[in-house]
């Protein structure tokens, strides 16, 4: 599955609601507790809502993993114009 995000990620610039989710899952799939972390305050420093910096890493990457979900979601339902 790994190489078929890498493929997604192509398609996907960083920045984007959808890029990001991607890129982050595949720290997630790494396994690597620091980078997991790193990637969580990049994330929330830049623009999503902080969990308690307190809290232990895989719930805050859950919490963030739960947001990134509903941005996404919220940015696919939305009607474009001229549908």
């Amino acid at each position: 599955m790994t190489p078929r995000l890498r493929g997604f990620v192509e398609q996907h610039p960083r920045g984007t609601d959808i890029g990001d989710y991607v890129r982050f899952v595949l720290v997630l799939a790494a396994d690597d507790e620091h980078q997991t972390l790193v990637t969580l305050e990049t994330f929330t420093d830049d623009y999503w809502r902080a969990t308690s910096r307190g809290a232990p890493t895989r719930a805050r990457a859950l919490h963030l993993l739960g947001q990134m979900l509903d941005r996404i979601g919220t940015s696919l339902t939305r009607s474009r114009p001229g549908e």
